[in-house]
């Protein structure tokens, strides 16, 4: 089964390569450009995982999260950002969110992703 991803990332080549390995893992993703977007999305679909950009226009990232833990509980979060170090990102972030800080490895997302996703299929 085809587990639905939402990418939010407002740089069209960092969401292209993102949403491409992605899809090369046989992943379903939903493409969001900004934080309003992908809120929209949200209160509209069911996602098995997202992957939050920290700087995106209209709505930031740590907002989005915030919403997505009122509307949508139990979706697991990666929190990419290059602006924050590992440990200031997993302060701010805590339980809510696993956080990798740009730039990183595609090996990392894939193993990250597929751990977050075997977690919540448990």
């Amino acid at each position: 089964m085809a587990t639905h991803i939402l990418v939010v990332e407002d740089d069209r080549l960092n969401r292209n390569l993102l949403c491409k390995v992605l899809r090369d893992e046989g992943h379903q993703i939903v493409e969001a450009c900004d934080g309003a977007e992908a809120l929209e999305l949200l209160q509209h679909e069911h996602f098995d995982l997202a992957i939050i950009d920290f700087i995106i226009p209209k709505i930031n990232g740590l907002k989005l999260v915030e919403h997505f833990h009122v509307l949508q509980r139990q979706i697991p979060i990666i929190f990419i950002t290059g602006y924050l170090s590992i440990n200031s990102g997993q302060t701010i972030l805590g339980d809510m969110a696993e956080f990798l800080p740009k730039p990183f490895e595609l090996d990392v997302l894939r193993s990250t992703t597929k751990r977050l996703l075997e977690s919540t299929s448990h």
